[in-house]
């Protein structure tokens, strides 16, 4: 599509929607159909985790052509095996399918073939990489995007919110098909085929030690006292939010949160003075609660306080704002690695996150020394479980870059 085009806007499906899939029947219906059909298959998930303290999928869509577009509630069953068996070998066809793998594997379904549209626009260097802007440049149509915020649990699902969600998979399959021939066309295809089999065996990071230091905002909170209250209204309202299955949000701001922990007061008429707490709707009508989990702090002695900074695991590499404060070494070296990643990427016009993942490269700066040899470096690299063709295309440069001269 020409830039100066206007992308033609598409707000109804190919086909007529069926009802969404609830019932064992209905599923069953549908398992048939995908397996009768032929082709890959186009997958999407719907979460809640704005509204819902469980983070799972409330909504799949899937598409396959000569068996159509399905909605498919994975509330209503134990899980989707069904479905993943009758998929069977196909490719999955997914839009950073990092955000969906997860929650598609809860629900027993594993894929065995992959295409990602989203790391293949990356490969292929677009300017933008989400769903609505690789379609605009590949097909040129636009997906209104009106309920992208929608809470999913709701039940019944509107059909304005069904006809939106079933958008995001009526055109993967031939975007899938556009963006091959673009990988083909660049010789990218082999460097795409390795990044899609190394999604299979994706997995999340695992949850991060100390959750409530990563709040938003929680670097105003300082000192161990102040630490401590935060903690213990973070605990105190996962809970709440637990047996809510409410999002942690929708009981306590982190506004107010950090507000409570960075203001200490020392009564409940105190708190009402603290502006983020005082705008908090939701949060006020359980102060009683909230200034429960301060008290417990304050009564902490000075040994169970925490310390100011999170402990150090073993092995793991700092983020790169750690490093910019604390570690100038590796800030630098990390700035060299960085600068060699890019002007690489550039040069094959490949994105450069997908060039080599930040991570790694963060990997590389903390563990290397400056004048690193290339077996070294090969080797963080591989540990770190770069792909073949990173390796090619970034390990002299990489090399080049560690040199103290530089």
């Amino acid at each position: 599509m020409s830039q100066a085009s206007t992308p033609r806007l598409v707000t109804r499906t190919r086909e007529p929607l069926a009802p969404i899939v609830n019932t064992s029947a209905a599923l069953a219906r549908v398992c048939e159909l995908i397996a009768d059909a032929t082709g890959p298959v186009a997958l999407d998930t719907e979460r809640a985790g704005s509204f819902r303290y469980s983070q799972g999928a409330y909504l799949v869509q899937l598409r396959r052509e000569g068996a159509g577009t399905f909605l498919i509630d994975p509330i209503a069953f134990p899980d989707l095996e069904p479905l993943s068996r009758a998929i069977g070998k196909a490719e999955w066809i997914l839009h950073d399918a990092t955000q969906d793998l997860p929650y598609l594997l809860e629900l027993g379904m594993r894929p065995q073939l992959l295409f990602d549209t989203e790391l293949a626009a990356k490969l292929l260097n677009f300017q933008g990489f989400g769903l609505a802007a690789v379609l605009e440049q590949v097909l040129g149509i636009s997906l209104a995007k009106e309920h992208s915020a929608a809470d999913w649990s709701t039940r019944p699902l509107p059909s304005d919110w069904q006809t939106y969600a079933a958008l995001d998979v009526d055109y993967l399959i031939d975007l899938r098909n556009h963006l091959w021939l673009q990988l083909q066309d660049a010789d990218k295809d082999d460097w795409a085929e390795q990044e899609f089999d190394f999604l299979l065996d994706f997995q999340p990071p695992a949850p991060k030690p100390d959750p409530w230091r990563h709040v938003p905002g929680s670097g105003k909170v300082h000192a161990p006292r102040n630490l401590a209250a935060l903690r213990e209204l973070w605990y105190s309202r996962d809970d709440l939010a637990q047996q809510e299955d409410l999002a942690p949000t929708k009981v306590l701001t982190n506004a107010a949160m950090i507000a409570l922990a960075v203001g200490l007061p020392k009564g409940k008429r105190y708190m009402a003075a603290l502006e983020d707490f005082r705008h908090d709707r939701i949060g006020r009508k359980r102060a009683d609660r909230w200034f429960a989990a301060l008290r417990r702090s304050y009564q902490l002695s000075p040994q169970e306080l925490p310390p100011r900074r999170a402990p150090r695991i073993p092995g793991d590499v700092p983020d790169s704002r750690s490093f910019t404060h604390n570690h100038p070494q590796e800030a630098d070296r990390w700035r060299r690695l960085r600068e060699s990643v890019a002007g690489v990427a550039a040069q094959l016009d490949v994105n450069h996150e997908a060039m080599l993942e930040p991570k790694t490269i963060r990997r590389l700066a903390w563990m290397l020394p400056d004048d690193a040899t290339k077996s070294q470096v090969l080797e963080v690299l591989q540990a770190s479980q770069a792909r073949p063709w990173q390796i090619e295309n970034t390990l002299d440069s990489l090399v080049q870059a560690l040199k103290s001269e530089n």
